[in-house]
């Protein structure tokens, strides 16, 4: 267990800068953001708000909210607005405010993947590795571990931070504005549920996108260059084939459900969701329908043909030729 913990903790220092100082940045972009709308220019804030309670503002009870309006004028009248409601505009603010951790995790899981066991032959690290009392086994379920838990964690964290930050910068807003903290802020903003349902829901998407994983894994354990040509131009020429001969498109299909269900599991006909069949009126049902999933039997074929590529991952690793 130390020796896993210890590869774990390689991976994060060989790869801090997408681990740690990726979904810091984002966070960092959010409340600069929020700051300058704060405190950006009387004729901007003007324009500003008008624009945005014509546009994207969200009207309940005919009081007008929009970011600027409730970060700065608006705390008291939004303190009487029913609960309920309350509780329903910020959640909808904290999931969309989510989502662009979201897909920036899933394309650093991508990248880190493509490269996990190909950097190692790439800068002869892996002589190093392979000297130590660590098995091939061991050290390529890490590498699975970090997408499916350790990156997810990060990132979820940097979401946590970040709606913490957004959530204090408005309660001193609140207070120097005279309004009321607790009932507009605090109380109806669900800070520490959304991340839970975030993470949850992303650890179950990553299995429905285990195909996707396991290929990349594979793909990284043998290719002696350029991992991503090496992993979509086969995908490509099947998919070109079987539209040629076949005039069919199962095979792009269902490459793109597994890869896109790593992040909106939903058919892309329909607009259906891959487990639960219904319609997604709101994006952030996404999290609350994730469990649904793993009731289909698409979910575990999908695990055993990850499992498979994982296999032959492992294989590769112990008894192909280091160099590339």
């Amino acid at each position: 267990m130390k020796s896993f913990y210890t590869l774990l903790q390689r991976e994060y220092w060989e790869n801090r800068g997408s681990f740690a100082i990726t979904p810091i940045g984002i966070g960092c972009f959010f409340v600069i953001a929020l700051i300058f709308v704060l405190f950006g220019s009387e004729s901007f804030m003007s324009d500003a708000n008008r624009e945005m309670g014509n546009f994207s503002g969200i009207r309940i009870n005919g009081l007008n909210i929009s970011g600027f309006d409730f970060f700065s004028s608006m705390t008291k009248e939004f303190a009487l607005v029913p609960l309920e409601q309350r509780i329903n505009v910020w959640t909808i603010a904290l999931y969309s405010l989510s989502a662009m951790f979201m897909v920036v995790l899933v394309f650093v899981s991508v990248f880190y993947l493509l490269g996990a066991l190909y950097d190692d032959r790439r800068d002869r690290s892996i002589l190093f590795y392979k000297s130590l009392p660590v098995s091939d086994l061991m050290t390529v379920t890490s590498k699975v571990a970090v997408v499916f838990f350790v990156l997810p964690v990060m990132f979820i964290a940097a979401i946590f931070v970040t709606f913490l930050a957004i959530m204090l910068i408005a309660t001193i807003v609140a207070w120097f504005g005279g309004g009321q903290a607790w009932a507009s802020i605090w109380e109806p903003a669900p800070f520490l549920g959304v991340p839970l349902k975030i993470l949850i829901a992303h650890i179950i998407h990553t299995m429905w996108a285990a195909p996707v994983i396991g290929w990349l894994l594979f793909v990284s354990s043998w290719t002696k260059r350029k991992p991503i040509l090496v992993a979509t131009i086969p995908l490509g020429a099947i998919a070109f084939l079987e539209g040629y001969y076949n005039r069919s498109s199962h095979f792009a299909s269902s490459v793109w459900e597994r890869l896109l269900g790593w992040l909106t599991p939903i058919e892309i006909s329909s607009g259906q969701h891959l487990g639960s069949g219904n319609n997604l009126q709101d994006y952030w049902n996404i999290y609350a329908q994730a469990p649904s999933l793993l009731s289909t039997n698409e979910m575990w074929v999908g695990l055993l043909i990850g499992a498979a590529l994982f296999a032959g991952a492992v294989m590769v690793r112990r008894y192909r030729d280091e160099s590339l």
